[in-house]
């Protein structure tokens, strides 16, 4: 069955204005006719007995979250005259996502993105077990009436994504790589809270930049050698620039909590300066001359010299194409939500 605008959908909602789609499903401003209300329905595909059990159940899980940075789902029903497909009805927010802010922010609005951000993932990371979005991307942060940021698409475990992908007939990527950190291309990887950080620091460069850090590959340019990603010093302070690549560091373990990050923002957002979250730099060294041969200066600047990364254009070629190749082995993590 096709939606189109004009239909009621599930004998309740008239389909109003169709704002997007995914690989799970599409998303309609609509009107309840009962109320007369707008909202925003998301309709995801058809799933299998077992797996509308396993969205059922995690939907009753994250149905008591309750914090200003996350876009809480109303209800979900069942649309049994659409091949049983689940839906969410949520609350219809005019102002759209993110996404309108990619290349055209101000330093002042991406703080108080970053604060709002990291503190919905704060509130999910804090809970037991742990949720990890998994998918944090601009099309994922909704714009409320305050023009506060709201997170949506939390709460989908990876068991969930499973069936989901199973259940879809076309899988695409929908530019879900380029949020993905390099713990992604290694085997054995499972999602951890430092991948959404790491999403997050590919967010701020691309509505700082306008365009996707690493080429749209993600973190696997990192694993094969890509320099770090920087913005530029006329445009953005240096804190903001700071802020980023310790969000996209390739260690995991080197990358601020989302409480942290929060607390950092908030501060810049009210014109203070926080105590930086990245170790200061020290001053170099002196450089003592020695009177040691030439040969032996030599060996000893191989061994101490690292190898330049991400120079060339060969090597951002090669590197490139390693990234597309690690891209095929993450596809279990492609496919992201809507918005």
């Amino acid at each position: 069955m096709q939606n189109v605008e004009g239909a009621v959908f599930d004998g309740r909602y008239l389909l109003k204005e169709f704002k997007g789609s995914g690989s799970f499903g599409e998303v309609w401003l609509a009107v309840d006719q009962q109320t007369g209300i707008e909202v925003a329905i998301k309709i995801y595909i058809a799933m299998d007995p077992q797996g509308l059990e396993d969205f059922i159940r995690e939907f009753r899980i994250s149905f008591n979250f309750n914090h200003p940075n996350l876009l809480h789902a109303n209800y979900l029903e069942i649309c049994r005259d659409d091949n049983n497909r689940p839906y969410l009805v949520m609350p219809y927010c005019p102002q759209g996502s993110a996404s309108k802010y990619i290349g055209n922010i101000t330093e002042d609005v991406l703080w108080v993105f970053i604060r709002d951000v990291a503190a919905g993932l704060a509130y999910l990371h804090s809970q037991e077990p742990p949720i990890i979005h998994q998918d944090i991307k601009p099309d994922n942060i909704l714009i409320g009436p305050s023009g506060d940021f709201m997170i949506t698409d939390f709460g989908i475990s990876k068991q969930v994504r499973s069936t989901l992908r199973k259940s879809a007939a076309q899988v695409g990527s929908s530019g879900t790589i380029a949020y993905m950190g390099p713990e992604h291309f290694v085997n054995g990887y499972s999602a951890i809270k430092a991948s959404d950080i790491w999403a997050l620091g590919a967010t701020i460069y691309e509505l700082a930049m306008g365009d996707l850090p690493f080429c749209g590959y993600g973190g696997s340019m990192l694993n094969h050698g890509a320099d770090m990603a920087e913005l530029p010093e006329a445009d953005f302070s240096r804190d903001l620039n700071k802020i980023m690549q310790i969000c996209l560091s390739k260690e995991t373990w080197s990358r601020p909590a989302a409480e942290q990050l929060a607390e950092y923002a908030a501060m810049k957002v009210k014109g203070k300066n926080p105590e930086p979250l990245w170790p200061e730099e020290q001053q170099p060294e002196p450089v003592v001359e020695t009177a040691a041969p030439a040969v032996e200066n030599n060996q000893a600047n191989q061994k101490a010299k690292p190898a330049k990364s991400g120079g060339g254009a060969f090597s951002w070629f090669l590197a490139a194409v390693l990234g597309l190749a690690a891209g095929a082995a993450a596809s279990l993590y492609l496919g992201g939500m809507l918005f």
